[in-house]
């Protein structure tokens, strides 16, 4: 969460309060790589990523549990237009996420701040503003410095610029390495990477536009009215990132079954652990704030996202029954 100093009648204040331009993150969602589903000791155990935290839970509709956020320092460059650069300073905020005992989400972001201040502070100054990086260069105009910033983000890559891929998939690596995971997953699946930002500003309410890039990386670009919906914002994101994950992952069993000699016992046990471990996970929307459920309904509406869903899983059930009965399995 943003956190800027209180606005008060001091003119002074006002000056130096941060003025978020535009929130940038990246999202990591795989399988958790353990035979079984965690319950919600396990799942506290695995998340406890900083002393003295809470490891934030829920049980309905479905488990899921958050990590406390940890915070990455980092002094690096945005790109906008054609060749300029500008210098940002803060922290990125990452908190690993468990869906139903069974999927692991690194999510990492910052949002990007406006100052008057052209010189780096002490890391006391950035710390306390955790989850936010001030830029302390010049920056494009103000009228379309988040178009500038996010089309910086989303093309320009390089040793200096701002690197929330590294970021994430550091932190997720180093999350599914823990010896409390047995390291066997029931199936193989895919990592898949939702790079997303968030423009302020909106007249119309809450609105998304999704596309997939190539078969394991995807982008978001969302648009609030106001500065407090960033929070969920970023919760969106999230579950945006487990549903697309589950379409990619279904998609990629079903299409792979169909080449497979029915009667195989390998794609019969493939198609079974999907069902088993990952088919009732489907719920968009049920752990997204009321701000946010209009963009699910855009989704859902433009992309079909529960339509290919449903039909999927009835293709992975009759094909578990076909290769069933072909192989003799049924008496």
């Amino acid at each position: 969460m943003t956190r800027t100093a209180p606005a008060t009648s001091n003119s002074s204040s006002r000056r130096t309060t941060p003025v978020p331009i535009v929130v940038l993150g990246e999202i990591r969602t795989c399988l958790l790589p353990h035979s079984t589903t965690l319950d919600g000791q396990a799942t506290e155990e695995l998340l406890a990523l900083v002393p003295g935290a809470t490891v934030r839970r829920r049980e309905r509709p479905a488990p899921l549990a958050f990590s406390p956020p940890r915070a990455v320092g980092v002094d690096c460059y945005l790109s906008w237009g054609s060749t300029a650069e500008t210098r940002v300073v803060g922290t990125v905020s990452s908190t690993a996420i468990l869906v139903g005992g069974r999927l692991s989400q690194m999510s990492s972001h910052t949002t990007v701040m406006s100052t008057p201040r052209r010189k780096r502070q002490p890391w006391s100054h950035y710390v306390d503003r955790f989850g936010t990086t001030e830029a302390i260069d010049t920056l494009p105009d103000r009228s379309i410095a988040d178009e500038e910033l996010i089309a910086g983000y989303l093309t320009a890559s390089g040793p200096k610029t701002l690197d929330l891929s590294s970021i994430c998939a550091r932190q997720l690596d180093e999350l599914l390495k823990s010896p409390l995971l047995d390291q066997d997953p029931p199936l193989l699946a895919p990592t898949t990477r939702l790079r997303w930002t968030v423009k302020i500003g909106g007249t119309a309410g809450p609105a998304v536009s999704f596309r997939l890039d190539d078969e394991a990386t995807r982008t978001a670009n969302i648009t609030v009215r106001v500065a407090e919906e960033i929070p969920d914002a970023v919760r969106f994101c999230q579950d945006l990132a487990v549903h697309d994950w589950l379409l990619t992952v279904i998609d990629a069993k079903v299409l792979a079954a169909a080449g497979v000699r029915s009667g195989d016992e390998r794609q019969l046990d493939v198609l079974a652990a999907m069902l088993e471990h990952l088919g009732h996970l489907w719920m968009p929307g049920a752990h997204t704030p009321d701000a946010m459920r209009s963009p699910w309904r855009e989704l859902q509406s433009k992309a079909s996202f529960s339509k290919q869903w449903d039909t999927r899983l009835r293709q992975l059930r009759d094909r578990i029954v076909v290769a069933t009965y072909r192989g003799g399995l049924v008496r």
